[in-house]
């Protein structure tokens, strides 16, 4: 899996949205704002990594039960 630019703490986007297109247009101006395929692209690989996991663990507790 390849880094990301950066990663935002899940808390700090609970904001509304006035607080959140500023914060876009923050990022836009300084450059730091990724396309969309450079989103899509990280999220492909994250869930690649992660629902075979998620599957098996679901599958391991129907089991269990």
């Amino acid at each position: 899996m390849s880094e990301p630019t950066k990663v935002v703490v899940i808390r700090e986007l609970k904001t509304g949205p006035t607080q959140f297109q500023a914060e876009v247009e923050r990022l836009k101006a300084g450059g730091r704002l990724p396309s969309l395929e450079e989103v899509l692209r990280v999220i492909g690989e994250i869930r690649a990594e992660f629902v075979p996991k998620i599957l098996a663990a679901r599958r391991r507790k129907k089991r269990a039960l």
